[in-house]
């Protein structure tokens, strides 16, 4: 048999736990203590003030890695009361290209400059140069080890269909990639002869604004890539005439955003006494991920065109601003030639403006001229089939063209 413990017939230690906690509860007596006590003028205070005494505490301002944000109004130390459109990367025009001739007082020449045409035509490649150039495609698009998540792909006739989350290069890199390895096989091709009169820089920042019918349009755009020479690109031979889209009813700046806080200098990446600071191809990327209508539809071609013409203006601006100072107008002296290119990895849209005036006013008798032929495919289809890298449509035209404007001076 074995012994267990004593059982009562009552919990004594639970009844003892309520009796305490009934007995903790009690609320003491008023004795008119205190009262007497504050007619001597005597401070009265509780054990919780002399235990835990109240501190003061006064604001310190520390100083962290974030500044605190300044209100977006007009006790801005940037607030202007005279609106400004600006024109950003994010930008775009509605009504494509004849809204950026009429913007940017251009003139459009569906050709290539004589002399790109007369270089395309006598130019004479290596039969080895299209085997690496798809490579260098391949490699870009499909070879490269990056895995990172991409953009969800939405289905329009299924909007609330969540497909597989895809893997893959980024679109940032696939175009990084294919840029430079174009141009290492130019550069192998041009030799050393041309190659050290170029500088390329990464993201050059370009900004400038300007006055066009009373309305001031600031311009703020960033280029992936800029070829610099160290020496400007000849202006282009013969006179041109053309008009202008007419976009009534709407106004060249219809579909800019305006804003009251902003600054009207102007900025170009490099200083005029460098060696190689002359603007000569820039290279711009479009993703149709950060760029976008304001509506939601898709960005169409001429819109894609009108993007590359805004962008090589505001480089030739800039660069015109920084050689004759920040309060020319009208024709200058010197015409400033610049070239562009704009990708999204598969599509190349080429283009060459050549900046004859600031005065970009309805009034103006003086035309900037942009030349530029329709979009090329490199190629149709870039994938893994069967366990290798497939290219399919490859277009050499593409380098070809990007060879020709490389060697132009």
């Amino acid at each position: 048999m074995r012994l267990t413990n004593t059982l009562c017939a009552q919990h004594i230690g639970w009844h003892f736990k309520k009796h305490w906690l009934v007995q903790g509860k009690r609320v003491p007596k008023e004795t008119g203590a205190a009262a007497e006590l504050l007619k001597l003028a005597v401070t009265v205070k509780t054990p919780e003030d002399i235990l835990n005494p109240r501190k003061e505490r006064r604001r310190v301002e520390v100083i962290g890695d974030r500044q605190q944000a300044i209100p977006e109004d007009s006790s801005h130390p940037n607030w202007h009361s005279t609106v400004c459109h600006s024109y950003t990367d994010g930008s775009v025009l509605v009504s494509g290209l004849p809204q950026a001739q009429v913007l940017t007082n251009t003139i459009e020449i569906q050709t290539f400059p004589k002399q790109i045409e007369d270089a395309l035509a006598s130019q004479q490649l290596p039969s080895s140069i299209n085997k690496n150039v798809r490579h260098a495609v391949a490699a870009a698009h499909v070879l490269d080890a990056e895995q990172v998540k991409l953009p969800k792909v939405r289905l329009p006739e299924r909007p609330n269909f969540n497909l597989p989350r895809p893997y893959g290069i980024s679109h940032g890199r696939v175009n990084r990639l294919l840029v430079n390895k174009l141009l290492q096989e130019i550069e192998k091709l041009a030799g050393r002869s041309v190659s050290v009169k170029r500088k390329l820089i990464d993201n050059a920042f370009f900004k400038t604004s300007l006055t066009k019918d009373g309305d001031l349009l600031g311009f703020a755009v960033n280029a992936e890539k800029v070829i610099f020479a160290n020496r400007a690109i000849e202006g282009i031979k013969g006179k041109f005439n053309g008009n202008l889209p007419d976009l009534y009813p709407m106004k060249s700046t219809i579909s800019i955003p305006k804003k009251h806080i902003y600054l009207t200098d102007n900025f170009y990446p490099l200083r005029t006494d460098v060696n190689c600071s002359h603007p000569h191809t820039i290279f711009t990327v479009f993703n149709k991920h950060l760029v976008g209508n304001a509506h939601g539809s898709e960005v169409t071609t001429s819109q894609l065109q009108a993007r590359t013409l805004v962008k090589a203006f505001v480089v030739a601006a800039a660069r015109a601003r920084q050689l004759h100072g920040p309060s020319v107008q009208g024709t200058l002296p010197k015409p400033i030639v610049v070239q562009c290119v704009q990708t999204d990895g598969r599509t190349f849209h080429f283009g060459v403006l050549q900046l004859n005036t600031l005065d970009i006013g309805a009034d103006s008798t003086t035309r900037n001229y942009w030349f530029h032929r329709q979009n090329y495919d490199l190629f149709s289809e870039c994938k893994y089939e069967a366990g290798r890298a497939h290219l399919e449509n490859y277009n050499g035209d593409v380098f070809r063209i990007l060879n020709a404007f490389y060697n132009n001076s």
